[in-house]
């Protein structure tokens, strides 16, 4: 190409201006040594240009893998709005809401209808799951009618999000559950894996009446077993009605149980009203808690 562009001039200047030939010659080959000695161009700040695109090129690859979103988790809010209003209210742009169970108080379809009613005309995108409240004598009639599924999973920006219920009276987490659970783990690979219950597996405390049954502790164990062999980054619970880490995991588990109920604890040992933001940000998975 380069030839033809220095034979195009010489050819349309023939027979005209030949005595012109070694000037021109000289001028050409005094051109290009120039050119041979100049140094390379340079972008911003003496950068040369094709090093400056490739690092632009390089962050823009870097900016399309950084996943980072937030969400807001509550627990045990016993039928009451009022505080489940003020979690929604802090709720940014693009966050959903998980309550970890206890919705009601156990009083019937009309408690749960008017709960699933103000959660509709939140305006917020919600996902829930049972607790021992919302299955009065053991039956989960009431919560398949109102709310669907007491078990489910799904997938965030890179994230599998499994919401468990582990609170079946006398059963914990029923074998075909876990059945399901162990199937759709195995479909998680490479995924921040989260997981949402109500009871928390291995709980330090029990507050209900009649304690823990052994089948109950341990299904939920098996349940925690499996999250941990998936690399569950961390577990949600309610049932206590405190703010509590008391398992640094994998996976951790955080009760978050302060959304309406009375509280278990004194407000030193995490017994007050709160929720939680979690953040997930590139596979690490953390929360804040925000008291109401």
């Amino acid at each position: 190409m380069g030839t033809e562009e220095r034979e195009g001039p010489r050819r349309g200047c023939r027979g005209r201006r030949a005595k012109a030939r070694p000037l021109l010659s000289a001028f050409l080959l005094a051109f290009l040594l120039a050119l041979s000695l100049a140094p390379a161009s340079c972008g911003r700040e003496g950068m040369p240009l094709g090093t400056e695109a490739g690092e632009e090129e390089s962050g823009a690859a870097s900016q399309e893998s950084h996943v980072k979103f937030s969400f807001l988790v509550c627990g045990d809010p016993h039928g009451r709005t009022d505080l489940l209003a003020e979690v929604i209210a802090h709720a940014l742009e693009g966050e959903f809401l998980v309550v970890v169970g206890d919705i009601t108080t156990g009083r019937g379809v009309e408690e749960m209808r008017r709960m699933k009613g103000f959660l509709d005309g939140s305006g917020i995108t919600y996902h829930v799951i049972p607790g021992d409240n919302d299955m009065p004598g053991g039956s989960l009639d009431t919560f398949w009618q109102v709310f669907g599924a007491d078990y489910y999973s799904l997938d965030v920006q890179g994230a599998h999000l499994v919401f468990l219920n582990d609170a079946v009276p006398g059963v914990g987490c029923p074998p075909r559950e876990l059945s399901w659970l162990r199937e759709d783990l195995a479909g998680s690979a490479g995924k921040t894996v989260v997981a949402f219950a109500h009871v928390p597996p291995g709980a330090p405390v029990d507050i209900g009446k009649r304690g823990f049954v052994a089948r109950e502790s341990e299904s939920n164990r098996e349940m925690r077993d499996l999250l941990a062999s998936a690399g569950a980054s961390v577990i949600y619970c309610g049932h206590i009605h405190a703010y509590m880490l008391y398992a640094s995991g994998p996976p951790r588990v955080v009760v978050t149980g302060g959304a309406g109920a009375e509280p278990h604890l004194s407000p030193e040992s995490g017994g007050f009203h709160h929720f939680l933001r979690v953040t997930v940000e590139d596979g690490q998975v953390s929360e804040e808690v925000i008291p109401l």
